[in-house]
């Protein structure tokens, strides 16, 4: 995404909560925003996953990818019908609508990127750069925390999207570690794996927890 690093704006873990109501329009507009993303980078995926002059590890690497996103757009579907935010961030409405504008940034510059792919074709140096680039919004904050919540929802005690989404982007990362070498985005996504599991185990720890009421 013009070879930007996109950061989500970050509540402040365990801050002051504050209640949102439960049809907030930015809640819709992000579960929306997440499904369209899931949408157009499969597509973009199995357009690399195409091409006989990349390197078969990648390939592979974006068929899998390609098949895992045709999965999440089934969840996204769902969350669209059932989801309730709980708000275990503790995020401010001012938060949400933030995060609504730099979604609609990213998926507008994915939409541009999409579309010089039909196009031309893409180096496979810039394939690579895109990928980082698509799934930085998928290990999000908010949409793991609307995966975690979503996952609690499902009738298997053992379903958890967020540690799904981790494998896929460890699976992605050591992939991809030969072909990135010194590009910033490398040490970025590092980073953002490792918050990955700092945010996982938030979630665990405050989902469903009832806020305390004075005796």
């Amino acid at each position: 995404m013009a070879g930007n690093v996109v950061i989500l704006k970050k509540p402040a873990l365990g801050g002051s909560r504050c209640p949102l109501p439960e049809s907030m329009k930015e809640i819709k507009e992000i579960i929306e925003i997440g499904k369209k993303l899931d949408e157009l980078t499969c597509e973009v995926y199995s357009n690399f996953a195409k091409r006989d002059d990349f390197d078969p590890k990648l390939v592979a690497m974006w068929t899998r990818m390609a098949d895992w996103k045709k999965s999440h757009i089934k969840h996204w579907k769902k969350i669209s019908k059932t989801f309730v935010y709980k708000n275990i961030l503790k995020r401010k409405p001012a938060d949400l609508a933030t995060i609504v504008k730099q979604l609609k940034n990213i998926q507008a510059e994915l939409v541009e990127f999409l579309r010089r792919l039909r196009k031309k074709k893409v180096t496979q140096s810039e394939a690579v750069s895109q990928t980082v680039l698509n799934e930085f919004c998928l290990i999000s904050d908010i949409f793991l925390e609307i995966f975690y919540s979503y996952s609690r929802s499902l009738e298997d005690p053992s379903a958890d999207i967020v540690l799904d989404c981790k494998s896929h982007m460890i699976d992605m990362t050591e992939t991809l570690q030969p072909y990135l070498r010194l590009n910033p985005l490398f040490s970025a996504l590092k980073k953002s794996m490792g918050e990955i599991e700092h945010t996982h185990n938030f979630l665990v720890l405050n989902y469903g927890r009832k806020k305390k009421t004075a005796g």
